[in-house]
Formats: structure tokens, C-alpha cells, sequence
């Protein structure tokens, strides 16, 4: 047999070891803090799952571990980073002070109004190769699946009324942290940072003041039980559960199967954000009801100036922060802003 023969042949064998490797049943663990019955997992979590099980026949399982029972919300990076999780979705808030401040992004204020296209900014800026890839999931060891960005944030579940915006002068916000601390700040408030899950009962004994977030959390999570107003018109930056995985598990799966993930994580967020900008709509509409009894007030186009006006320096000086700590946020925001829509 010619030595190119025996190549052949051999290649062909390789080939037909990875095809079958492909074909073994794999079984990955994926956690998240959200519970089971609500939005970001029906309309996030659980599309990823079943594209993936269509994608690879059903040769792909996953263990799905809601509610915080995989690990903590705050612990949930650390998690994914030492392989204890497979697939973690972590809240960007709880990080973007700390281990990947260019999450910070998602927070800034009056930039952007479409979840959806918050959501394809941030896969263009963090894919492999972008900004975000570069200088913060690789160097962590990461990889981010699905990027499910929630609608812009407001004041939307407040035990105070608010109709001006010297209003929020002395409010008590929980808020997301990071970049949002900041305008929290610039309009007079107090930031006070609690998890999601402390939300209800920081509401219910008045820990808090208002809950800035987004309008359908405040309907499904049941916020407007303990509250009676809110406020909408003007973003106040959002935040993100992005869903990840280490980069050493990723690269260990067959080629077949990461392309798997990577396709079933675009479809999950594309239809998660496209489900969430209609239902940003229809929750504030909803939370007015005789049902729900909220009253949301929708600032004029004067208070949108004011605030725009107040919180302009934000981003500015955030970026000047990061920039002095050696952290590139001013190419970071540029090409973020670049990929959103003109």
C-alpha cells in the first residue's frame, strides 16, 4: 500500500473516531438563580435547551438547575471559571463592579432603548476576537453563550410617588450596580445594592425605596404587591444574564458540539429579546390595571431633557475611571456604540 493510501485511509479513521465521538450522549449541568416559571427562563433558558437537543438529535442533555439550586447568584462566575457548572447564566450586575467592569456597558444611561439591539451590540463587541473577548472573557476563561439583555431599567417599582425629578433626591434605589451607581448618584439618590432574590422582601419592610429594573420582573416577580408606583420615559441603562461556560470545557467538546451551542445560544437571545421588547409594553400596561393597581407616571419630554442633562457626565467619567485602571472602555464604548443601529 502507497504511503499516501495508508494517509488516507488513516485520516479516514480519524475521521470516523470523531463523527462517533460526536454521536456519544453528553450530559452538561446548567444552572441559573432566575426560578423555572419565569420569563428570562422560559423564553431564554428553555429555548437554548430544546435548540440544542434538535441541533444535535438529542445527543446533547441538559441537567437544569433553577432557583440558585447549582450555586449562588454571586458566586456564580467563580463557578463556571473552576468547572464546578457547566453553563452558568450570570447576572451582570453582581460583576460589572469587579470582575468584567466593560459589563458596565449595559448600564449606561440614555444610549440605548431596544433590548434587541443592546443584545447584538454586545455579541458583536464579545465574540471571539472583540473587545469584550479580548480583554475580559479570555483572560477569565470564558465563554458567553447567550447574552440575554432585559429592557431598559427605570424606577419601576417604588413605594414613593415620583412626578418630578428632584423627586428622586434622597430615594433609597436598588439598583445594578457598577455604571448605574453612578447615576443613582448624579440624580441625588441613594444606591443600595441587594440581590434580586432579597428585591420582595427589601420592598416589603422598606429597605428600599424604589426598585429601578424592568417592568414585566416587577409583574412576574410580584413587586406591585408591595408597592404602588412606577415610573417610565427615560432608560436608565439595564443589565443582562448572560449565559457561560469555561473556555477549557467549551474547547474540550467536539467541534460539532460547540457550534451546537453557539447556534442554540444566538436563537435562545434573539428570541428572548425580541419576546422582552414586546412585554416591556404589555407589562406596563398590565401593572395599571384594576388587577395589579399600580400607577406609572411617563416623564414629559422636559424631564427627559433634565434628566439627560443630569446624568450626561456618567459614561464619561466611568470611562476616565476604567481608563486610568488600565482598561480600555473608551474603544470599548465606541465600538459598542458602532454596532448599534444609527
Amino acid at each position: 500500500m502507497k504511503f499516501g493510501t495508508i494517509l488516507l485511509a488513516g485520516c479516514t479513521m480519524c475521521a470516523s473516531s470523531l463523527t462517533a465521538f460526536a454521536q456519544e450522549e453528553i450530559t452538561l449541568r446548567h444552572g441559573t438563580f432566575l426560578p423555572a416559571n419565569v420569563n428570562g427562563t422560559v423564553q431564554g433558558s428553555q429555548v437554548f435547551i430544546d435548540e440544542l437537543a434538535r441541533l444535535t438529535d438529542e445527543n446533547v442533555k441538559i441537567e437544569f438547575y433553577p432557583a440558585e439550586q447549582a450555586g449562588k447568584s454571586r458566586e456564580a462566575l467563580e463557578l463556571v471559571k473552576v468547572g464546578a457548572i457547566d453553563i452558568y447564566e450570570i447576572g451582570t450586575a453582581y460583576f460589572s463592579g469587579s470582575d468584567v467592569p466593560l459589563w458596565g456597558l449595559l448600564e449606561a444611561p440614555n444610549l440605548v432603548e431596544s433590548t434587541c439591539d443592546a443584545t447584538r451590540a454586545m455579541r458583536a463587541v464579545g465574540d471571539p476576537g472583540g473587545i469584550l473577548w479580548q480583554t475580559q472573557y479570555e483572560p477569565l476563561g470564558i465563554r458567553i453563550l447567550s447574552y440575554y439583555v432585559y429592557p431598559q431599567f427605570s424606577l419601576s417599582a417604588s413605594r414613593m410617588k415620583v412626578t418630578e425629578v428632584s423627586d428622586l433626591k434622597g430615594m433609597k434605589l436598588r439598583n445594578g450596580g457598577g455604571l448605574m451607581e453612578r447615576t443613582v448618584f448624579e440624580l441625588g439618590g441613594v444606591p443600595v445594592g441587594i440581590t434580586g432574590p432579597e428585591t420582595q422582601q427589601a420592598l416589603q419592610r422598606g429597605t428600599i425605596d424604589s426598585w429601578m429594573g424592568s417592568y414585566p420582573s416587577v409583574r412576574d416577580y410580584g413587586y406591585y404587591r408591595y408597592v404602588d408606583y412606577g415610573v417610565a420615559g427615560f432608560p436608565m441603562g439595564t443589565a443582562g444574564i448572560f449565559a457561560a461556560m469555561s473556555e477549557s470545557k467549551f474547547q474540550a467538546l467536539p467541534e460539532d458540539i460547540q457550534s451546537a451551542l453557539i447556534e442554540a445560544g444566538k436563537k435562545a437571545e434573539e428570541n428572548f429579546c425580541a419576546f422582552m421588547d414586546v412585554d416591556q409594553i404589555k407589562a406596563i400596561e398590565d401593572l395599571q390595571t384594576e388587577e395589579y393597581g399600580m400607577e406609572i407616571y411617563t416623564w414629559t419630554a422636559e424631564q427627559v431633557e433634565e434628566l439627560a442633562q443630569i446624568t450626561s457626565g456618567v459614561v464619561d467619567k466611568w470611562v476616565d475611571d476604567l481608563e486610568g485602571r488600565g482598561i480600555p472602555a473608551r474603544d470599548a464604548l465606541e465600538q459598542y456604540r458602532a454596532a448599534l443601529p444609527n
